[in-house]
């Protein structure tokens, strides 16, 4: 019997606009429901015997459940089963469904007008008091609000309202949203800067209206080029590095060229975007990029510029986080009483500025150190951080006094040294290189 694992389950709920809850992006009809917002709390669903019991499944390493879903992922023969908490009292996470409705009628999409899943909701919106009093249920402990499942989230009538009240009364949620940007106009634009959004993406398949158009049937290239660059300007005037703005570029037969790629990418300096991913898809049937298959030679040289790859890596040179890491020492020593104090020099080797200060409190960077077995075995992920002196552009350096605790037990580590884009990601997912260190303690 095959053997899988999941952490959908362990880590968010999805609310569908009707209200009913689901555990995954991948069930667009709501076909394997946890519980419906009209019989139960949230909080109680995700504490529910139901959840308790596909996690108790999954860290056995099957559950009936998720069979029908993509978003298990297969473990390999003689693999540990990781082991992840089935008792959960605080929700962190979900993807909460605004609307089923869309303005596009994308290629062979399961959100297309003309696809049917509209009628498989009880209802197409979901009501704007009904969302206030869910947050209030489930704000106080949330940590990100990912708004948008299926359909336009900005369809929805009440949509900025909703951004608005969440970043007011919870300005601590990461609030992220998706959208194909074609019904923001100025005053939209400026709500949306305004409101203190942390992320929000622009799908834009394309370089020009006759490739975008293939799959984005009836959009506006124009006039979604000229919403990025709204946003970007609205951005900079507020003088914040939220939102963060991601130019989002799913990879089809008709659009991987190189000088498809290649005008996508000036356009996408042009306008100032944090960040230019590509995406691979299976879907459509027949209309996948051939040439950036996963595995392929040409999918191995873009991978950190795969929009699933991390959450900073970039195909702009102009907004990498590379950095160069030294130490001047290849060898650390130390007692199992003492603190260790390091100089270790940085450089910015790519395009982004790295803040030290940020409106949302998130996104600054700092230089991390994380602790390893003498196998390589992480033990620490955050096990020490140090500020930047100062904010480091592209090709500035700085030396940064960097503090590790005490490693009360005595034997071999290693410590593994790289940037952090606090609440983002680190800069090795990203492609930028790491440093290993060995560290002796002795009693």
């Amino acid at each position: 019997m095959a053997r899988f694992t999941c952490d959908w389950i362990f880590n968010i709920l999805v609310v569908l606009c009707d209200g009913k809850v689901v555990c995954g992006c991948a069930d667009p009809k709501g076909e394997r429901p946890l519980g419906h917002l009209r019989e139960n709390k949230l909080i109680d669903i995700w504490r529910s015997a139901k959840v308790r019991q596909i996690r108790q499944e999954l860290n056995a390493g099957f559950s009936g459940f998720c069979l029908d879903c993509g978003l298990k992922k297969n473990l390999k023969d003689g693999a540990p089963i990781p082991q992840q908490p089935v008792d959960l009292e605080i929700l962190p996470r979900i993807f909460f469904e605004p609307t089923i409705v869309c303005n596009l009628n994308c290629f062979q999409a399961v959100c297309a007008p003309g696809a049917g899943l509209v009628a498989t909701r009880e209802r197409k919106f979901f009501p704007g008091e009904e969302f206030r009093l869910l947050l209030e249920e489930i704000g106080p402990g949330l940590i990100r609000l990912d708004f948008f499942n299926y359909g336009e989230p900005f369809v929805h009538p009440q949509a900025l309202d909703m951004i608005e009240h969440i970043k007011k009364k919870y300005p601590h949620i990461y609030l992220y949203t998706s959208t194909n940007g074609l019904l923001l106009d100025e005053k939209k634009i400026t709500r949306l800067a305004e409101s203190g959004i942390d992320e929000v993406t622009f799908s834009v398949d394309g370089a020009d209206q006759r490739v975008y158009g293939r799959y984005r049937q009836g959009g506006d290239f124009a006039k979604l080029l000229k919403n990025m660059a709204a946003l970007v300007k609205e951005k900079r005037r507020l003088g914040r590095e939220v939102p963060f703005i991601n130019w989002r570029y799913i990879l089809f037969k008709w659009n991987d060229s190189f000088w498809q790629m290649a005008k996508t990418k000036l356009l996408a300096n042009k306008i100032g975007v944090d960040r230019l991913t590509w995406e691979i898809t299976d879907h459509p049937v027949g209309a996948a990029s051939e040439k950036y298959r996963i595995g392929s030679p040409a999918w191995k040289r873009i991978f950190y510029q795969i929009w699933d790859s991390s959450q900073i890596g970039s195909a702009l040179k102009s907004t990498r986080y590379i950095a160069r890491i030294k130490v001047g020492k290849k060898r650390l020593t130390g007692s199992s009483t003492q603190k260790i104090v390091l100089d270790v020099a940085v450089k910015n080797r790519g395009g982004a500025t790295w803040i030290t200060q940020a409106f949302s409190g998130r996104r600054w960077v700092r230089l991390g150190a994380q602790l390893h077995d003498a196998e390589k075995k992480l033990l620490e992920l955050n096990f020490a951080r140090a500020f930047l002196p100062r904010p480091l552009a592209g090709g500035d350096k700085a030396i940064v006094k960097l503090e590790l605790p005490v490693v009360s037990s005595s034997g071999d580590y290693w410590l593994k040294f790289d940037m952090v884009s606090e609440g983002a990601d680190w800069f090795e997912k990203g492609g930028s290189p790491v440093l290993w260190i060995p560290l002796n303690i002795s009693e």
